[in-house]
């Protein structure tokens, strides 16, 4: 499906996890960047689409964080944050536990 139309700072974001889900980026360094850059562009992607960015917080945000606190490897968590990116962009039914 196509895309909606996304704003500059929400569209850095998707690509950013993108990268890290598509496994060109190592976690090392999506670790090292993930707090900073939401801290940078979530101000201005809840300018942008304020439902949206708040749905980036249930999923991805939601998702890191319980990766990193569960202390799950890095493939697991690239499962975890591909789940939670497809969950927010719309592009699956999220899973009911």
């Amino acid at each position: 499906g196509r895309l909606m139309k996304v704003g500059k700072h929400t569209a850095f974001m998707i690509n950013f996890i993108s990268d890290f889900v598509n496994g060109e980026l190592e976690r090392y360094f999506f670790d090292l960047d993930y707090s900073a850059y939401v801290i940078e562009h979530f101000p201005h992607m809840e300018l942008e689409n304020n439902k949206f960015a708040e749905r980036f917080a249930y999923t991805v945000d939601r998702a890191y964080e319980r990766g990193t606190d569960l202390g799950l490897s890095d493939e697991e968590f690239r499962v975890e944050i591909s789940n939670a990116l497809d969950e927010w962009l719309g592009r699956k039914k999220p899973d009911i536990f």
